[in-house]
């Protein structure tokens, strides 16, 4: 005779499972982060690993091998080729900073007269810095910079490791996922992983037109006004704009620091004002990217409202970080298409009601997202 659980200790053992999940989730807050980062690069290098199986006649594991190693190698090198330019814009830049403390030693030294009284600035200065001075700085010991360094480093290599393992077996995971569920539920959930699937893919496609966007129209800026190296900060711009907030705000710095250490080419300012205006245009463009050009590109790829994506992103920032910015549009059009199914299912509905109708593969979102969308 077979045996079966009764409802109450169903309930029972469900709830003990997701006790001890949530326990473990709480206790594991250290490694949320590192591994989504290790999800999201296994994501993406996968998608290259596919692209190079499907173009040669490379193994599964061969084309994975191949495209993880020449990430890690690029990763590598990069430091090697950026640390002797940026030694070199380091030493102009000390140059250019002692310039400007002899510059500002001598302004203070000259008094102001105002109303027949005399001011003298290197007294103010003075008494000034002193106030700072009064302060005790606290220097870590050895031990705590010691554990912060160590942990830094276990994460980079939790990445790296993860990272591998998931790219490796990725299409075992989906397999091992779809085996949890009972035999008459596995077909929709391929189904419902094909279509988040083609949602991230859609986000990847909408990043990347975003960045040439931007590095297009910042290198032609750049030498517009004369900025050295525009071609170098342009591409460093568009790279840097996948980072929603901070992206944008680390290339301007860039770029502003460019123009104040070495000029323009052709523009007759000085390096000051010449950062100045470096700065104006990039904060202005920096806003129109944020408010109206990336609402749009992920709009036209991603079928989603531009005031949705727009406040979507600026609440993620606000609450979860720059992490959180960084992938809550694909969370939140995944959450939608699982949240159709789920309503469909409770509502005994078709989820899909037209089986025949393939889901779009070239990276769109599958029509059945489309039609509500567009219908909205």
């Amino acid at each position: 005779m077979k045996r079966t659980w009764s409802t109450s200790t169903k309930i029972v053992v469900v709830v003990i499972c997701l006790a001890l999940i949530g326990l473990f989730l709480f206790r594991a807050q250290p490694l949320i982060v590192p591994l989504i980062f290790a999800g999201l690069l296994a994501y993406i290098l996968n998608l290259v690993a596919r692209f190079l199986k499907n173009r040669t006649r490379l193994e599964r594991k061969g084309a994975v091998n191949i495209v993880y190693f020449a990430f890690i190698a690029i990763m590598i090198a990069t430091p090697g080729t950026l640390v002797p330019l940026a030694v070199g814009q380091a030493e102009e830049l000390s140059t250019g900073l002692d310039e400007i403390t002899q510059q500002f030693e001598s302004l203070i030294e000259t008094p102001i007269v105002i109303l027949g009284r005399s001011i003298h600035l290197d007294e103010l200065w003075a008494e000034f810095t002193s106030t700072f001075s009064d302060f005790d700085i606290e220097v870590d010991s050895a031990i705590s910079v010691l554990e912060t360094t160590t942990g830094s480093l276990l994460r980079i290599v939790i990445v790296i490791v993860v990272t591998y393992y998931l790219m490796v077996d990725w299409q075992g995971l989906e397999r091992w996922l779809a085996n949890l569920l009972p035999e008459t539920g596995r077909s929709d959930f391929r189904r419902l992983i094909t279509e988040i699937d083609s949602v991230w893919r859609a986000y990847l496609q909408g990043t990347l037109a975003l960045m040439l966007i931007m590095a297009i129209v910042f290198i032609i800026i750049g030498y517009a006004i004369g900025l050295p190296g525009a071609a170098a900060i342009g591409i460093a711009t568009g790279i840097l704009s996948m980072i929603p907030e901070l992206g944008p705000w680390i290339a301007g710095a860039l770029a502003v620091l460019v123009a104040f250490i070495l000029g323009s080419n052709h523009l007759p300012l000085s390096n000051f004002w010449f950062a100045v205006l470096v700065a104006a245009i990039y904060f202005v463009l920096t806003q129109v990217k944020g408010i109206w050009l990336r609402p749009q590109v992920m709009r036209r790829f991603m079928h989603m409202n531009t005031g949705l994506v727009f406040l979507a992103i600026i609440g993620a920032a606000m609450l979860g970080g720059i992490l959180a910015a960084l992938i809550i549009l694909p969370i939140i059009a995944s959450i939608g298409i699982v949240g159709r199914y789920l309503r469909a299912r409770l509502l005994d509905l078709e989820p899909w009601p037209d089986e025949d109708q393939p889901v779009n593969g070239d990276g769109d979102i599958p029509a059945t997202m489309t039609e509500t969308n567009q219908a909205e």
